[in-house]
């Protein structure tokens, strides 16, 4: 009986460490990601913008909602999707010389398996967009990609937005709201 309790015993630790590990392993793979993309950011020739939470907060509470030059505009008049924002980064990078390294970099960092491809077009005059997402529980990093002859604009959006949802019907914004006071 004394062989059985500690045979459970260990098995209950190994399957903490276990667990443990687990969560290790994606914080780091998450880290990861980031810093390739603040490599991107760092690149030459690069523009970089970082919109933190109380910026977002501040943009919601005012009502003017979130502009970032011709990247970014999301006027949102309930708010219900810039409280689902913690975190926006964008780079730009312009001149057709330098948007070939700057979108093979980008490519590059979103061909990991953690990325899911949500949208990939290209128009009739060569603008190229794609769309990505990464789960992590009810985290999401969403990546949009665009490119055009002479520019090329990467934009990583962080929280609980989820854009994937957004294309196969959009909130209901009750429902959301909801879901965030269960979460409060």
């Amino acid at each position: 009986m004394t062989i059985v309790s500690k045979f459970s015993g260990l098995l209950t630790t190994t399957k903490k460490l276990a667990v443990c590990a687990v969560l290790v392993f994606t914080c780091i793979s998450a880290n990861a990601e980031c810093k390739d993309f603040d490599k991107l950011a760092k690149m030459k020739g690069v523009e970089y913008q970082h919109v933190n939470k109380d910026m977002i907060k501040m943009a919601f509470e005012t009502g003017e909602g979130l502009h970032l030059g011709e990247a970014i505009n999301i006027d949102d008049e309930g708010g219900n999707i810039l409280k689902k924002i913690d975190d926006v980064k964008v780079l730009r990078r312009e001149g057709t010389d330098n948007i070939e390294a700057f979108k093979k970099a980008a490519l590059k960092v979103l061909k990991s398996k953690k990325w899911k491809s949500l949208m990939d077009t290209k128009s009739d005059e060569g603008q190229i967009v794609k769309i990505y997402q990464a789960k992590a529980g009810k985290q999401n990093t969403n990546v949009v990609l665009v490119i055009q002859e002479d520019e090329a604009v990467l934009v990583v959006i962080d929280g609980t937005l989820d854009i994937a949802k957004m294309f196969n019907g959009g909130y209901d914004d009750e429902e959301d709201d909801d879901e965030d006071e269960d979460e409060d």
